[in-house]
Protein backbone atom coordinates (compact mmCIF):
# COMPACT_ATOMS: atom_id res chain seq x y z
CA UNK A 1 0.00 0.00 0.00
CA UNK A 2 1.41 3.37 -1.00
CA UNK A 3 1.39 5.95 1.80
CA UNK A 4 2.83 9.40 2.30
CA UNK A 5 5.89 9.68 4.48
CA UNK A 6 3.83 11.57 7.04
CA UNK A 7 1.40 8.63 7.31
CA UNK A 8 4.25 6.08 7.43
CA UNK A 9 5.86 7.76 10.42
CA UNK A 10 2.86 6.65 12.52
CA UNK A 11 3.16 2.96 11.58
CA UNK A 12 5.32 0.48 13.43
CA UNK A 13 8.43 -0.97 11.85
CA UNK A 14 9.06 -4.69 12.48
CA UNK A 15 12.84 -4.15 12.38
CA UNK A 16 13.19 -1.21 14.76
CA UNK A 17 12.97 -2.00 18.45
CA UNK A 18 13.97 -0.22 21.64
CA UNK A 19 16.32 -1.70 24.22
CA UNK A 20 13.29 -3.10 26.11
CA UNK A 21 11.89 -4.79 22.95
CA UNK A 22 9.15 -2.27 22.12
CA UNK A 23 8.52 -1.49 18.47
CA UNK A 24 9.47 1.92 17.06
CA UNK A 25 7.80 3.95 14.33
CA UNK A 26 8.79 3.96 10.66
CA UNK A 27 11.62 6.29 9.63
CA UNK A 28 10.28 6.91 6.13
CA UNK A 29 12.94 8.21 3.75
CA UNK A 30 15.61 7.84 6.43
CA UNK A 31 15.29 4.03 6.18
CA UNK A 32 17.12 1.83 3.65
CA UNK A 33 13.91 -0.15 3.04
CA UNK A 34 11.80 2.90 2.04
CA UNK A 35 10.94 2.91 -1.66
CA UNK A 36 9.56 6.02 -3.35
CA UNK A 37 6.49 5.50 -5.51
CA UNK A 38 6.33 9.12 -6.64
CA UNK A 39 7.31 12.56 -5.29
CA UNK A 40 5.07 12.38 -2.22
CA UNK A 41 4.35 8.73 -1.47
CA UNK A 42 6.16 5.44 -1.07
CA UNK A 43 6.10 2.05 0.64
CA UNK A 44 8.17 -0.27 2.81
CA UNK A 45 10.39 -2.33 0.53
CA UNK A 46 10.51 -5.07 3.15
CA UNK A 47 6.90 -5.93 2.37
CA UNK A 48 7.48 -6.08 -1.39
CA UNK A 49 6.14 -3.88 -4.17
CA UNK A 50 2.38 -3.29 -3.72
CA UNK A 51 1.90 -2.49 -7.43
CA UNK A 52 3.11 -5.98 -8.37
CA UNK A 53 0.78 -7.54 -5.81
CA UNK A 54 -2.19 -5.61 -7.20
CA UNK A 55 -1.34 -6.64 -10.77
CA UNK A 56 -1.16 -10.30 -9.76
CA UNK A 57 -4.70 -10.16 -8.34
CA UNK A 58 -6.16 -8.85 -11.62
Amino acid sequence: MFVTEKEAKFRYCPLLKTHDDKMKFCLGTMCMMWRAADAESGYCGLAGNPAVALAAKS
